[in-house]
């Protein structure tokens, strides 16, 4: 089972990244997302304001505060907490996180692709393999594409409605 979903956004694929990268943060602007625990970062800890285009240390253009190999546990609405492993980081560009239980190897990938000065866009997908992923994917599937769609539509309002008020863009 494979889902994803891409949208073009009025903003450059900096500020995109780091609203992305800053999972703990997660919870403030998604409602698919109730809390982000662990330690996806390389030391550095997460400050300043991604939706403003405010400096956010490790989470620049240039570098990355995921790591491959972090575990981060997510709490989303109606499911128990599920340990994510990062598994690729391509720093401002794109990182992808992956949990493997009871014969299912679910993950999701978000992608950030700059297509201009001060556009983007981004494609965010969610897959589940492994021996149970199909007959599990299949009976998740309608809620599966309505968290991936939620996310993406937050997404958009969380960056477009503060360059609406007059942010960074």
């Amino acid at each position: 089972m494979h889902y994803s979903t891409r949208l073009s956004l009025p903003v450059p694929a900096h500020r995109a990244w780091s609203l992305l990268a800053d999972v703990h943060n997660w919870p403030s602007w998604t409602p698919t997302v109730e809390s982000v625990s662990g330690n996806p970062v390389s030391g550095n800890p997460v400050s300043g304001n991604p939706v403003s285009g405010n400096p956010v240390s490790g989470n620049s253009v240039g570098s990355s505060a995921l790591e491959v190999g972090a575990v981060v546990h997510i709490k989303q609405p109606g499911r128990r907490i599920a340990s994510y492993t990062v598994d690729l980081v391509e720093p401002g560009q794109r990182f992808r996180w992956g949990s493997d239980r009871l014969g299912v190897r679910q993950s999701a990938d978000h992608v950030v692709t700059a297509t201009g000065g001060s556009t983007c866009t981004v494609e965010l997908s969610f897959t589940m393999e492994g021996p149970l992923g199909g007959p599990v994917g299949r009976l998740g599937a309608s809620r599966i594409r309505s968290m991936v769609d939620t996310e993406a539509a937050s997404l958009r309002t969380a960056l477009t409605s503060e360059t609406a008020q007059g942010g960074a863009a």
